[in-house]
């Protein structure tokens, strides 16, 4: 599975979000307009990727790297990507199985998608993270044949879960979408975050604001520090990750690492 964003992609991201236009990134950073307008483009600079960043926020060594960057394969017993058509893209439902209790995690775009080749008999339980409309297009069709439908509203107020041997617990992760929710599932051995579309493999979600993208990337500070640190992510979105692989590799980590109980070398982009 290919990464949700190129590096020009995460580049447009940080710059909608702080609200900065090319004229203006031009001028902070004391590169023409064109050599931006390049890197949007697609077009690789490492010395003009350098010069934007820190005025992004964004980390250059990761940045430069992100067209080489392969999270590491997990096997997980249990967890299942569910690869749904959306538009000209993909987006993933999750399913978490331990001990006979089978958990789903957002439902797709199509009004019926998530219905084929997947059986929702003895779901526990589906639980969505965030309502935009690639994440609860199969709720209803769920909700018709008897699946209990727990909102990222009602989530976030209840904090606390208990499916069987699975203990979830619901954590903001506002700022792309408000209200958002993300899923840690304790039970399997190994920690899971169900992030929806708070944070991808090298990316995060998008931010129409510069109050929505302090948000987002607040939210994912937070979360990241109540993390256990082999903490595996599944996004709504690209490739699973893993929180110590983001905070190394992901370009926006000077935005959500700070304080997260993590030592990250800002220099030294390490051998992949």
């Amino acid at each position: 599975m290919s990464l949700e964003d190129d590096f020009n992609d995460v580049i447009a991201k940080a710059m909608r979000g702080l609200v900065v236009d090319v004229s203006a990134l031009a001028e902070d950073s004391g590169i023409a307009a064109d050599e931006i307008e390049a890197l949007l483009g697609g077009a690789m600079d490492e010395a003009a990727v350098r010069a934007i960043c820190p005025v992004l926020g964004l980390d250059a060594a990761a940045l430069i790297a992100l067209p080489g960057y392969h999270p590491e394969r997990v096997a997980l017993p249990g967890v299942r990507c569910i690869e749904l058509p959306y538009r000209w893209g993909i987006v993933n439902a999750w399913e978490v199985e331990l001990g006979g209790v089978r958990l789903l995690f957002d439902a797709g775009f199509g009004e019926r998608d998530i219905m084929v080749g997947f059986s929702p008999a003895g779901i526990a339980a589906l639980l969505i993270t965030h309502s935009h409309e690639d994440h609860i297009g199969g709720m209803k069709a769920l909700a018709a044949v008897g699946v209990r439908v727990i909102s990222e509203t009602e989530a976030l107020a209840a904090g606390k879960f208990v499916f069987g041997p699975l203990e979830l617990e619901a954590v903001d992760l506002s700022g792309h979408c408000t209200p958002a929710t993300g899923y840690f599932v304790n039970g399997l051995g190994r920690q899971l975050l169900i992030a929806g579309d708070a944070i991808f493999a090298g990316s995060m979600g998008g931010c129409k604001s510069r109050e929505a993208h302090e948000r987002a990337t607040s939210t994912l500070r937070a979360a990241f520090a109540k993390a256990a640190p082999d903490c595996v992510i599944l996004p709504g979105h690209g490739p699973a990750t893993t929180i110590k692989e983001e905070l190394v590799y992901n370009p926006f980590r000077p935005r959500f690492a700070v304080g997260a109980g993590y030592v990250v070398n800002q220099k030294v982009l390490p051998e992949r």
